[in-house]
């Protein structure tokens, strides 16, 4: 008797040995419109552009108010960075409409915008990254401290997609935003809202509301833009609310890591106490929660395709975050919150409570659409999984979706194969049920009326059955154990 060694033990034979033979694979064709989402990246780029004109409108404000000196330097380069921009943006809309009028193919017309939007967004990005590493520099005892704390963070979020997670370079991607372009436009914009505030409001009641709006709405808008952007241009690799949970928790992740670096530039005491706060007890129900209630709002809305819900479900998550956001604000702003003389009790006591009473709601509810996300993406995907376990044209046996349902069960099947000493076969199987779970995604995202790119489907099954003749046969002895 001989058995793969992606079947669990006694298991029977794969069901395709008495199936009909299938059909020759159909390669998914790379100029057919599904492949290249003009629309998506059209959207991508407005978003960028319109926290541009946000950024050059706070410039103004800045230069026209000259409160400061810093403050109107600072506002003439974003200024000038952002001018050159908004030129270079039309030119490359000149181009994209003359490219379309040449009846260019899908493929072409897709290079011409997103080249055209790199050189938009190279002279802003070159500012942001220079001023952001520059703090980082001044910060880089804080930022040696960060660095643990905040892998930590990506890889817990990164685990929550127990099924599929998402590359590194896309969870890189969004920590990135976070870190450069959110973090930037909260200076940018949220320094001028205060700056105003404080010249135009005496201090009282509604200075702190203003003060704490001024805070909690820009950085929310710059890290949702951040979410809705990722996700529109990776919407093959977000798969529903929990996709768009993982994504926004990376980008308020690296934004809590340049906001850090902001307070940590004083003697090593208070670098120590801000990394406490912000990096340790603070970590996780601060923006990663904010963010990714916005993100879950955003990736639900890519399940539908009626544009009044997808409105309601990304305005909800922005509304749900910015009102979190802003009753921390309020009561931290107005000092309304337990303090303790005792230093001790004060850093390990005191100061965790006020995160449990003020952020903990927030917090809650982030865990309650995780675990709806998770319940909804296991019960889709085992539908999914069946549907074509049943297809005769199926790569996957119905032995096989038990094992593909459950994360645990899929781990420790590679891990006996690792533990028998035979890397190859953990490989193997690693990437069999990988392939078998990207076609399980692409049905769903199918069903749900996003079709992927066509031949998809039929790529990933000839790759399932690649991998499966790619396994050697089990001696005797080990398969009867």
């Amino acid at each position: 008797m001989t058995e793969t060694t992606t079947q669990p033990s006694g298991a029977p034979p794969p069901r395709s040995v008495d199936r009909p033979v299938a059909p020759d694979p159909v390669v998914a064709d790379p100029t057919a419109p599904a492949a290249y989402r003009l629309d998506r990246l059209g959207a991508a780029l407005t978003t960028g552009e319109a926290l541009l004109v946000m950024i050059a409108v706070a410039s103004l404000v800045a230069v026209i108010r000259d409160d400061g000196t810093g403050v109107r330097v600072l506002g003439m380069v974003s200024l000038g960075a952002a001018g050159v921009s908004l030129f270079v943006a039309c030119i490359a809309a000149v181009v994209v409409a003359m490219t379309s009028a040449t009846g260019a193919s899908p493929r072409g017309r897709f290079k011409t915008w997103a080249f055209g939007g790199a050189l938009a967004f190279a002279a802003p990005a070159l500012l942001i990254v220079l001023l952001t590493l520059l703090q980082v520099g001044i910060a880089w005892r804080g930022a040696l401290l960060s660095i643990p704390t905040t892998l930590f963070a990506l890889w817990t979020f990164r685990r929550m997609q127990r099924n599929r997670k998402p590359p590194w370079r896309l969870v890189v991607a969004a920590f990135a935003w976070g870190l450069f372009v959110a973090a930037y436009f909260a200076q940018m914009v949220e320094g001028i809202l205060h700056v105003v505030i404080t010249a135009e409001l005496m201090p009282g009641t509604a200075a702190i509301v203003s003060h704490a709006a001024a805070a909690a709405v820009p950085e929310e808008l710059g890290k949702g833009a951040g979410v809705l952007v990722v996700v529109l241009l990776a919407w093959r690799r977000v798969d529903g609310m929990l996709g768009g949970i993982v994504i926004g928790a990376c980008v308020g992740i690296g934004f809590q890591f340049a906001e850090s670096m902001s307070y940590m530039t004083g003697d090593f005491g208070a670098v120590l106490y801000q990394h406490w706060y912000r990096q340790v007890t603070g970590l996780l129900v601060s923006h990663a929660t904010y963010t990714g209630i916005i993100g879950a709002g955003i990736g639900l809305a890519m399940q539908f395709r009626d544009w009044r819900r997808r409105a309601v479900c990304v305005g909800s998550g922005f509304a749900v975050a910015i009102a979190a956001h802003l009753i921390w604000d309020i009561f931290a702003m107005g000092r309304l919150y337990w303090e303790s003389d005792n230093s001790t009790l004060q850093l390990f006591v005191v100061q965790p409570l006020n995160l449990i009473v003020l952020k903990g709601p927030a917090f809650a509810i982030l865990l309650f659409l995780i675990v709806i996300a998770l319940r909804q993406e296991t019960r889709s995907l085992h539908r999914q999984l069946r549907g074509e376990a049943c297809d005769p044209r199926g790569a996957i046996t119905r032995t096989e979706v038990p094992v593909l349902v459950n994360p645990s069960l899929r781990l420790r099947m590679r891990l006996q194969a690792l533990l028998r000493g035979d890397r190859p076969a953990y490989t193997r199987m690693k990437r069999l049920h990988s392939a078998q779970l990207d076609l399980a995604f692409a049905r769903w995202r199918r069903h749900r009326g996003d079709p992927p790119p066509p031949g998809t489907e039929d790529t990933l099954r000839q790759r399932i059955r690649d991998l499966r003749t790619e396994a050697p046969p089990v001696p005797p002895a080990a398969g009867q154990r």
